[in-house]
């Protein structure tokens, strides 16, 4: 049961990680083409450090620094 829950929580934070857009788009948070791609690797790299949302500190402790520099480059301002 423990490894379903598990494969779960993964799944749901790479789904949250690939869809950024579902609360950054909207009023529900910050629009991300508003950042830098630095000002979101240092927001991420908090988070990640567990400063912050608990929504985006699971989500950022389940991402590679690659994965938040990608993430920084893909929805940061341009």
């Amino acid at each position: 049961m423990k490894k379903i829950l598990g494969i779960i929580a993964i799944s749901g934070l790479a789904f949250a990680y690939q869809n950024c857009a579902m609360c950054h788009n909207g009023s529900m948070a910050i629009k991300l083409d508003k950042l830098t791609p630095q000002e979101i690797i240092a927001k991420l790299k908090e988070f990640k450090a567990g400063k912050g949302s608990p929504m985006m500190v699971n989500i950022a402790k389940g991402m590679s620094d690659k994965e938040i520099e990608e993430a920084a480059k893909k929805y940061g301002k341009k």
